[in-house]
């Protein structure tokens, strides 16, 4: 039995996920499912919810039992194969797309999903095999020309161009996720062919698009911030250093687009180590020490609060691991946030901060679709202010426990991989491994924005990114100041 989708406890919670009030929106689906177990809206509603929350999981888990309602529903199928990409379940997501594509053989949306899945485990050629017979059935498919901007090889530009031009001229008339990701496309193309004026004009364009559409309280980030900044706001002893139950965990803590990825891939090559990605055991971990020990100051900060949440992440993130005893690294986007946290929850852990200049790190968030998160990527005002407090909390950490931290400059990592990469094995207690210097020949997969980028040995060219753009940056650099956009901001010990 399924409710009437007139009901008017369902219109509430629909109401409630496209204003953006997922909290709201989950406790109004759940309230639905308890008197209709197997509402679909009600289903996909709170995975859609769970989804802003970086809940991979739970969003998988409820796919899945969409699925099991109505396995032959493409739609369903395609929602549950996108959650389990999200959640790295690549080998049961490429099982249940080809099993879905049989079913349902005309389904584009389906095959695009496998063309994601083989660009992932680094099979190139044959996502961009898919991308281009997906153009063949809809010549201005969106998602087709802005994977084949990435992917396609210099010799296949012209033609993706043209392919480009008809829908580029409609754009306008575009639902607001398609435009976005039109004007990335046009933007990422032109400038791989070097015309940047062109390529500003895409970025721009599918930039304001994307910003239309996402939720992002600027107000609300930055109080976040400043909380976990003022509630460690000294360097006190955890009450487990004698233990050291952070050995054997590596945190990655950077900005998006800096250079994460390639020390995550050089740092997963090593033999004993595997890296989990991007996952949302260090915010769960948050969330469940202030609901279970809060807002008592002594209660939070006492033995039994920081080991059973120091517990409650090892076993997240064990559980996501497939090798019992590897060293685990942790990438996940909001890590230098939540830095003084961890280091609390897991003394003995390794922090690797990985600094680009600033200015190049702006520009390729800037020209970067993210397919969820980083809501603050889409507005100058809101990148630079971003980047002044992350600088404020990163000069905040290393201040307080320098020993733990090992900044590794971008720029410097790519001019002289050896020597820091050694420098980087050594930080993380590792024996040396001469794999993590080709890294770019590892077959396990990869699930960010930069994953075509890291399938190549180290590269310098994406130094200076900026420059090309450099009569456009005014904006940028008001709302960043003069200080935060200096190249070196991470030496000074100084806060800003």
């Amino acid at each position: 039995m399924t409710q009437s989708s007139a009901d008017p406890r369902l219109a509430a919670a629909r109401r409630a996920l496209q204003e953006g009030a997922y909290d709201q929106a989950i406790e109004a689906f759940e309230s639905i499912l308890v008197a209709y177990p197997a509402e679909i809206d009600a289903l996909r509603g709170i995975a859609e919810a769970y989804r802003y929350f970086n809940r991979g999981d739970r969003v998988a888990e409820l796919y899945e039992l969409a699925a099991a309602h109505q396995p032959d529903d493409p739609e369903i199928s395609a929602g549950f194969v996108e959650a389990l990409i999200a959640n790295a379940d690549l080998a049961r997501g490429r099982a249940q797309i080809e099993a879905a594509i049989v079913s349902h053989p005309k389904n584009l949306r389906l095959k695009l999903l496998l063309a994601q899945i083989e660009m992932i485990e680094g099979n190139r050629d044959a996502a961009r095999q898919i991308f281009w017979s997906g153009l063949e059935a809809d010549s201005e498919n969106t998602d087709c020309l802005y994977h084949l901007a990435d992917i396609a090889p210099d010799d296949e530009l012209q033609k993706l161009g043209s392919a480009l031009a008809p829908a580029w001229v409609h754009k306008d008339e575009r639902d607001p996720w398609d435009a976005a990701s039109l004007g990335y496309a046009y933007g990422k193309t032109a400038e791989r062919q070097r015309e940047f004026n062109k390529a500003w004009k895409g970025f721009s364009f599918g930039a304001k698009q994307k910003r239309n559409i996402v939720r992002f309280d600027e107000q609300t980030y930055a109080r976040t911030h400043d909380a976990h900044r003022q509630t460690f706001a000294s360097s006190s002893p955890s009450p487990l250093e004698q233990d050291l139950p952070g050995r054997g965990f590596v945190f990655i803590a950077s900005l998006p687009r800096s250079g994460s990825t390639l020390v995550e891939r050089i740092l997963d090559a090593h033999k004993d180590v595997e890296a989990i990605g991007e996952r949302s055991f260090v915010y769960d971990s948050v969330t469940y020490w202030h609901k279970t020990y809060g807002p008592d100051p002594a209660r939070l900060f006492s033995e039994e609060a920081i080991k059973d949440t120091g517990a409650h992440y090892i076993e997240k993130a064990r559980g996501a691991a497939s090798r019992p005893g590897a060293v685990i690294v942790d990438k996940s986007i909001t890590n230098y946030v939540f830095l003084g946290f961890l280091r609390t929850i897991l003394p003995g852990a390794r922090f690797v901060h990985v600094a680009r200049h600033p200015l190049d790190t702006a520009i390729s968030c800037f020209s970067t679709l993210f397919f969820a998160g980083n809501e603050w990527t889409y507005d100058f005002g809101e990148i630079g202010r971003n980047i002044r407090r992350y600088q404020k909390i990163m000069h905040h950490w290393i201040d307080q426990c320098p020993d733990d931290i090992q900044t590794v400059p971008y720029e410097e990592l790519v001019s002289d991989p050896e020597r820091w990469t050694r420098d980087l094995v050594s930080f993380c207690e590792l024996d040396w491994d001469p794999a993590c210097l080709t890294f770019h020949e590892s077959d396990r997969p990869v699930l960010t924005a930069s994953l075509n980028q890291v399938r190549q040995p180290i590269y310098s060219s994406a130094k200076g990114r900026h420059a090309p753009y450099q009569k456009y940056l005014d904006p940028l650099i008001v709302a960043m100041g003069k200080r935060a956009a200096d190249p070196n901001w991470f030496r000074a010990s100084k806060e800003n």
